[in-house]
């Protein structure tokens, strides 16, 4: 039972403590982005809007990714164990780096897909007349 306690509570704490690390960026809006990147004189400085459209995005995916990471260890610590489960199967890791490799110019194309989206709505709003603005 304690072995059971222990590895589980390990998986639920990396998740936990990843929202926790994230969650400000989850939580930022369009609206909040263009604030940030003001400058003194009353313009926006689009490359920091760039910047945390960037991040913000990234973010996302990277808690998606996160938590598919999670099930799958959940999965694969309440799959029963059988004695050739022990050894390293070779097409099993090459199978694993191939569709990581995958899962990894999908989450960076999704990541770029998410990126545009949010600054394309910071421009849309700055494009507004200023009294619709501040409403």
């Amino acid at each position: 039972m304690i072995r059971t306690f222990i590895q589980v509570e390990a998986l639920l704490l990396v998740l936990i403590s990843s929202y926790f690390l994230i969650r400000g960026m989850l939580s930022i809006s369009v609206e909040d982005m263009i604030k940030l990147s003001q400058t003194t004189f009353g313009g926006t400085y689009m490359r920091m809007v760039k910047n945390l459209t960037q991040q913000k995005s990234g973010t996302i995916v990277g808690f998606v990714l996160l938590l598919a990471s999670f099930f799958l260890s959940l999965i694969n610590f309440l799959w029963p164990m059988r004695i050739g489960d022990f050894g390293i199967n070779r097409n099993g890791v090459i199978l694993a780096v191939l569709v990581s490799i995958m899962i990894f110019l999908g989450a960076y194309k999704a990541s770029n897909v998410l990126q545009q989206h949010y600054y394309k709505q910071a421009e849309n709003i700055l494009k507004k007349p200023k009294d619709e603005q501040k409403q």
